[in-house]
């Protein structure tokens, strides 16, 4: 899966979304995007170890 990214103004809906995505299993982290003179700030999150994986997922370092 790759990452998903969720648009919320509001940072305590932004908590809500991270901790409610945390327990069920995603990889999540905050950020923010300069749009004109302001900012968007946002929630982006990703399942690891799916199908269709991306960079964050591939890793080199972990014995089997």
């Amino acid at each position: 899966m790759k990452s998903m990214k969720v648009y919320i103004s509001q940072p305590q809906d932004r908590d809500a979304v991270v901790t409610i995505l945390a327990r069920n299993g995603y990889t999540v982290r905050q950020g923010k995007e300069k749009v004109g003179k302001t900012y968007a700030k946002y929630v982006e999150y990703w399942k690891e170890g799916e199908s269709g994986s991306n960079d964050r997922t591939a890793r080199t370092d972990c014995p089997d």
